[in-house]
């Protein structure tokens, strides 16, 4: 039977990047689950036009969580999936086969995980995205580098095109403008009073009834661009990058620099479009297509140069107290990840302290707060323990019950 990875075999980078991408998880969901699904999809949420916003304050923080918070983070995890991908299935070459049936059945059980995250947390759940499609990558286990730089770039550049073409095939409902949110504010009206007053279960039963299939629906639209990443950090993995930090420092300088002028002209591109600096130019359509594009575009740039950084900071030997931090968080990744959205949903639903509506301004330093905690709850935890306990559940209903029963 094949053993799980120990504490002595993992690398360690991929911790601290796992826990540095954990803040930006956790911030950009406190905005998420403070609006409705429905909202996100009319692009009426807190992050889709800053500008609305009342005040200053909470103007200049939407738009600094849309500028380097949203969507980057997430799109790590996904790197860091397909990574993971070719390091389970590459530890023991002569156990191959072993591997991959172990790999089917450990994401099936993140598929089941993130089910019930979904159903029974919120609806903004990863889990049960990133395992859906991540029984795809088995068709690219013993693909070459070229098939997985042609599958990678392909799939990519046609999410970057979804978006876009979606808001174009949308025109119709855009003329109707307020009518067409009118007609949606009965649903909205109904779907906040759950959120708001309802109880734990009447929560759970809209979110089945009513947002399962939305975001089942989402999930499929995202195969392009999750599988896209997931084939990036299949790739990167090939290459012995994180194997090998020291011998790949000058494509990684590289990279860095290009996730950062690429990425940052991009981003000023994206944001300059949605303060209406072409208006008079562009219709109204045509200039949200052209936002959404450079958004699609400069995100994954913008992710590259995040982790490029934390990849030359921690070679460097700088910040290695925060770094052991991060480390220990990320360790612990999907308990930190299960227990951030527990306490978001606490926070803000109705059977809990029912702070939906709260001001987006005041979102990062309660983030903070928690994110802080969990890295003293994360080193006490791991100074008793192997493991985080969703890790150890994870692992367990994995590989059987013949390896160690102790946490």
């Amino acid at each position: 039977m094949q053993r799980p990875t120990g504490v002595t075999e993992r690398i360690e980078v991929l911790d601290i990047i796992r826990g540095y991408a954990l803040f930006g998880v956790l911030l950009v969901n406190m905005v998420m689950i403070n609006s409705l699904l429905m909202e996100f999809g009319a692009g009426l949420d807190l992050l889709s036009q800053p500008a609305r916003l009342a005040t200053a304050w909470e103007r200049t923080t939407a738009w600094i969580v849309q500028i380097f918070f949203q969507g980057k983070f997430y799109t790590i995890f996904a790197f860091l999936f397909g990574l993971g991908f070719y390091l389970f299935l590459n530890r023991n070459e002569a156990q191959a086969g072993t591997n991959r049936r172990l790999f089917v059945r450990r994401v099936s059980i993140l598929l089941a995980i993130g089910l019930l995250h979904m159903i029974f947390i919120w609806w903004g759940d990863v889990l049960f995205t990133y395992a859906l499609i991540g029984f795809l990558l088995m068709l690219f286990r013993t693909a070459s580098f070229g098939q997985i730089r042609a599958w990678a770039t392909g799939l990519l550049l046609i999410s970057f095109a979804l978006l876009p073409l979606s808001v174009f095939m949308a025109a119709p409902q855009w003329a109707e403008g307020g009518a067409a949110l009118e007609a949606m504010a009965p649903f909205l009206e109904q779907a906040r009073a759950v959120y708001q007053e309802g109880t734990y279960w009447e929560l759970v039963v809209h979110r089945w009834r009513y947002e399962f299939l939305g975001v089942l629906v989402n999930a499929i639209a995202m195969i392009p661009r999750i599988l896209g990443l997931f084939l990036v950090g299949l790739y990167v993995g090939k290459l012995g990058i994180f194997q090998r930090v020291a011998d790949h420092l000058p494509l990684i300088a590289r990279a860095r620099t290009i996730g950062l002028v690429g990425g940052g002209l991009l981003t000023l591109a994206h944001v300059g479009l949605q303060l209406g600096i072409l208006e008079g130019y562009l219709t109204p359509v045509a200039s949200s297509a052209a936002s959404m594009l450079l958004r699609e575009v400069s995100t994954p740039l913008i992710s590259l140069f995040y982790v490029t950084c934390i990849i030359g900071i921690w070679h460097s030997g700088a910040l290695s107290g925060v770094f052991s931090g991060l480390a220990t968080l990320g360790r612990m990744a999907l308990t930190n990840y299960l227990v951030q959205c527990v306490v978001l949903a606490w926070l803000f639903y109705g059977h809990g302290l029912g702070l939906m509506g709260m001001s987006i301004a005041y979102m990062p330093a309660i983030a903070l707060a928690i994110y802080v905690a969990q890295i003293a709850l994360s080193r006490f935890w791991l100074e008793r323990y192997n493991q985080g306990p969703a890790e150890w559940v994870w692992r367990r209903l994995t590989y059987g019950t013949s390896t160690s029963s102790s946490i």
